[in-house]
């Protein structure tokens, strides 16, 4: 427990910081434009739809991926970020270990949120979905952390954790877009609350 008191200390900057906005890192919800991004890290993403089309396209918003990238000496995977008219509204990436311990020690612990069971699969064997989410209040941003165990909806096992931070008026705004392939189960909880 020492060293990671250690670890965290020895951090030059805070992985989160309220003073340049809320945010992971450089990457600050409203504040980050496209145009900002280091070019090899990050590759802009297909055309977001609305939800239940094929060719309504979302065209305000662009989505932009990482599949891994340092952030101040914690590896974070499978980070996106979505832009609504080019600012930075949403981040959504993998909530390891590294970068719980890191937020939490920033934010302090969430508020938990009630267990979800999902039986999403029909198969007898198949395990329903329990799904655990905790949420902060971070100024005019909210952040949630989402961990998934059991079968999900293609009948496979699936055991993931995912950290979400956004701005709830710009989300309300880009409610119909299609963003479900960033984190399967964030309307379900975030919609929720």
């Amino acid at each position: 427990m020492n060293y990671l008191i250690l670890i965290l200390f020895l951090f030059p900057y805070p992985l989160y910081s309220q003073l340049n906005g809320v945010g992971l890192g450089p990457f600050r919800i409203g504040m980050t434009t496209p145009d900002a991004l280091p070019q090899p890290g990050f590759q802009e993403q297909e055309l977001v739809v609305v939800k239940g089309t094929l060719a309504l396209s979302c065209t305000n918003i662009r989505v932009f991926k990482a599949d891994s990238i340092e952030i101040q000496g914690i590896l974070v995977a499978s980070l996106f970020l979505v832009f609504y008219e080019n600012r930075l509204f949403r981040i959504t990436c993998e909530y390891g270990e590294p970068l719980q311990t890191a937020f939490i020690a920033q934010h302090g612990q969430g508020q938990k949120r009630p267990t979800k069971r999902l039986a999403l699969c029909d198969r007898s064997d198949a395990k329903r979905l329990v799904l655990e989410s905790e949420s902060w209040q971070l100024g005019d941003c909210m952040a949630l952390a989402i961990r998934a165990v059991g079968t999900n909806a293609r009948c496979e096992p699936e055991q993931t954790s995912r950290l979400t931070i956004a701005s709830p008026s710009v989300a309300a705004i880009t409610s119909e877009c299609d963003l479900d392939h960033l984190d399967a189960y964030f309307e379900e909880i975030w919609m929720k609350q």
